[in-house]
């Protein structure tokens, strides 16, 4: 969650703002492809919600630094962050293995 410093924000000439926010929307629009999203948010603890579905921790550093790259990032904070690993369930995982062997052409019940 990050919440806009508004009055900075305010304070840069309209060209400028402009600027920023190409900028921003370019780079979210090719995270986005990548499993992210953008969020406005009601209430008072924060002004945008980021979303970023990734495979590893990796992936989510490099969407972390690309973020921290943007000028947009000057002029807001971040005000909660939330973390979540989700694994696969026996039956999935299970089913993933099962199908990786059969590509290799091995079959089922052999040593």
């Amino acid at each position: 969650m990050l919440k806009v410093r508004w009055a900075d924000w305010r304070a840069l000439p309209a060209a400028r703002r402009d600027e920023i926010l190409g900028e921003a929307a370019a780079a979210l629009a090719i995270m986005e492809g990548a499993g992210s999203a953008i969020f406005s948010l009601l209430g008072h603890k924060g002004d945008l919600l980021l979303v970023h579905f990734r495979q590893n921790f990796e992936h989510l550093g490099e969407v972390q630094r690309c973020l921290q790259k943007l000028a947009l990032w000057d002029y807001v904070e971040q005000t909660s962050s939330y973390l979540s690993v989700v694994e696969l369930g026996l039956y999935e995982s299970t089913a993933k293995v099962y199908g990786g062997l059969a590509e290799r052409g091995i079959e089922p019940f052999t040593a």
